[in-house]
């Protein structure tokens, strides 16, 4: 029976905002790995990479183990999306790394306002300083 290969060690996480790193391949695998971004395609990933700043991606070795992307004007408001990290390293700090490297990063610095939408991860944002504001949120779905 095969085995399954361990985690890698958090502490040898490494982080990236190159973009140019972002393997598509491999983005397209972890997305799959969601409930939310099982379907998303090649051509629409593109697009959304495109306009979006900071990437931020976590490796483990040459692998792509965590992923998130900001949409921003860069001044006053910044809107977080994907936070994906592998089923395996989830619950050991990597998502945390990523959130942090997403709110200290220095095009970022003047964001006064972070919004992100989950259904399912409530206590890890709120751990990280984000709370719920029920009165400020209003959305069309197309």
């Amino acid at each position: 029976m095969p085995h399954a290969t361990p985690p890698a060690p958090t502490d040898a996480i490494t982080l990236s905002d190159d973009r140019a790193r972002v393997d598509l391949a491999q983005l397209l695998g972890l997305y799959r790995e969601t409930w939310w971004a099982k379907s998303r395609g090649l051509a629409e990933v593109e697009r959304s990479l495109a306009h979006s700043h900071p990437l931020i991606t976590a490796w483990a070795g040459p692998r792509m183990v965590g992923f998130s992307r900001v949409i921003s004007d860069l001044t006053y408001r910044a809107t977080i999306w994907d936070v994906i990290v592998t089923p395996t390293l989830q619950g050991r700090g990597v998502g945390r790394r990523m959130m942090q490297a997403i709110l200290d990063h220095p095009d970022l610095k003047t964001v006064t306002m972070f919004l992100l939408l989950t259904r399912d991860q409530h206590r890890f944002y709120a751990g990280l300083g984000f709370t719920h504001e029920k009165d400020m949120s209003m959305m069309l779905r197309r």
